[in-house]
């Protein structure tokens, strides 16, 4: 079994991998493969996690991620393009998206339609492709921002996430100064702010408020660089039974 956070609302199924330390492979499970883990020991994971959710064996899709805000509609699992979220209104897709500091964003419709994963660091952030994202639910399904709902993995937290002047300037409302010229960045509180501007509900805003970098249990390149592998944040609607 590979430990994870897990939720339900009832056919939506989210959540986030642990780091499984010690298991699954030479960084515990992870998404990505490495110099250490190999292309067949990241699919055989990757089957693991799907098929312990419930899902087909073949149901997760993980982006090509690039720190960007491309989006990408997906009905099946296809390669994709490079894109840093993910939406779908096809039930039995597990969509997903890797992470080692940065923020899952989860979000589902209220009537359990349509669900998106979005992958978004500093740079996603700045780029505000939490909002793009709900402009998409909007323009191309019709919903209404106040009936969507969106859970903000654990990530790298505003007490430990340090950066310089040149990411700082992009975040005025979020920004702490810390020491040494550098800044601590709330990538949570920013990423909040977005939604809330975008028109979700803030009792339909779920925050896990732990910090990848200070808790061990997580994957946290910031805490062992080269060595960290990669969480799933992920989102599925579940089959019919």
């Amino acid at each position: 079994m590979i430990d994870l956070l897990l939720y339900r609302k009832e056919r939506i199924i989210y959540g986030i991998t642990l780091r499984n330390a010690g298991r699954w492979s030479a960084r515990g499970w992870t998404a990505l493969p490495a110099p250490d883990v190999t292309i067949q020991e990241c699919i055989s994971m990757r089957t693991a996690l799907a098929l312990q959710l419930g899902f087909a064996s073949d149901a997760l899709v993980i982006p090509n991620q690039v720190h960007g805000t491309t989006l990408a509609v997906v009905h099946a699992n296809t390669p994709s393009e490079p894109a840093d979220g993910l939406i779908t209104s096809t039930q039995g897709l597990l969509l997903g998206v890797t992470l080692a500091d940065c923020c899952g964003i989860l979000i589902w419709a209220e009537d359990q339609a349509v669900i998106a994963a979005i992958h978004s660091g500093w740079r996603g952030t700045a780029g505000k492709i939490t909002q793009r994202c709900v402009l998409t639910l909007q323009e191309r399904f019709g919903l209404d921002p106040s009936t969507l709902h969106a859970w903000l993995s654990p990530c790298a937290s505003g007490q430990r996430y340090t950066v310089r002047a040149d990411v700082a300037q992009y975040f005025p409302l979020t920004i702490t100064p810390y020491r040494d010229e550098m800044f601590l960045f709330d990538n949570v509180a920013e990423i909040k702010h977005q939604l809330l501007e975008a028109g979700l509900y803030e009792q339909n805003i779920s925050i896990s408020g732990l910090c990848t970098i200070r808790d061990e249990r997580f994957h946290s390149y910031r805490r062992d660089g080269e060595r960290a592998g990669r969480m799933v944040a992920f989102i599925g609607i579940l089959p019919n039974s």
